[in-house]
């Protein structure tokens, strides 16, 4: 038993590896093209893609500055549950502006290769979702457009009336005074 369990345990790890090798699926080798050869229809330029991406940063830099506005106007107004809101979508814009930097960089890395055309869509995506981020941020504070929801819902109201100096909105209904608590009940 014991000698099936050293020879069988690298033969079952063989078959498995094995198995996924022959899973994968076969990429086909796309023939190098030319650097100085001009890009496909629809596909940017170098410098269309690095005029955008500047316009993406400056998109960006002004995103950032409108949320730490908004932080300040929470913090102004002393309301502490719209502060919250903001510093949380704060901490998701830091982030997604770490990835919009990264991305850019990976852009201005391979902008003389063809690399560049699947790094520019991620940095256009990374510069939406920057957006998409300052959108909720101004939600939270009631400045922006508020995610549509059910606008049909309607509120009622009881039928007491609440004026203390009415009277009773009961009805004459006594009340019993509280029974003090003794040590021999």
């Amino acid at each position: 038993m014991k000698r099936f369990k050293k020879s069988g345990l690298p033969a079952v790890a063989a078959m498995l590896i094995a198995s996924q090798l022959y899973a994968q699926p076969v990429v086909p080798a796309t023939p190098p093209t030319d650097p100085a050869a001009p890009a496909p229809q629809g596909q940017l330029s170098a410098d269309e893609m690095k005029v955008r991406s500047q316009a993406l940063t400056a998109q960006v830099r002004t995103d950032i500055q409108r949320v730490q506005h908004l932080q300040t106007l929470a913090r102004q107004q002393k309301d502490i549950i719209k502060l919250s809101c903001v510093n949380d979508k704060f901490v998701k814009l830091k982030a997604e502006t770490n990835i919009f930097d990264n991305t850019q960089a990976e852009l201005t890395a391979s902008i003389d290769t063809d690399a560049r055309f699947a790094v520019f869509p991620r940095l256009e995506k990374a510069g939406v979702d920057t957006h998409k981020v300052r959108e909720e941020a101004e939600a939270c504070v009631g400045e922006g457009e508020i995610v549509p929801g059910n606008s049909d819902a309607t509120v009622t109201s009881p039928e007491i009336e609440d004026d203390p100096t009415s009277g009773v909105p009961f009805g004459a209904v006594e009340v019993e005074p509280p029974a003090y608590a003794s040590p021999f009940n």
